[in-house]
């Protein structure tokens, strides 16, 4: 009967040690490219899509110049704030 040196036990070692990691390794990456992966290319999607909406809605405010009479409401209200006078709703609602 064959005994086993230590030269075999440290071979025998090395070697569950390289299945153990080889089979660590395909759960991940199986983990990543069926459950992970699909769930954030969905996430960046759904990012991607609300980003493209709200320029969406920016560019077509700037072309029907909706956004220049909204900023200069804003900033007439802000100096009006800033200036210690009421906003202009309340002025209107009195005169």
């Amino acid at each position: 009967m064959d005994t086993l040196t230590p030269s075999d036990l440290a071979l025998l070692l090395i070697g569950c040690a390289l299945l153990s990691s080889l089979v660590t390794l395909v759960a991940v990456g199986l983990a990543v490219k069926f459950w992970l992966g699909p769930r954030l290319e969905r996430h960046i999607d759904a990012r991607f899509e609300a980003g493209a909406d709200r320029l969406t809605e920016r560019f077509v405010a700037v072309l029907t110049g909706k956004s220049r009479d909204l900023i200069r409401d804003r900033a007439r209200d802000l100096a009006r704030f800033v200036g210690g006078r009421r906003p202009r709703e309340e002025e209107d609602g009195q005169e």
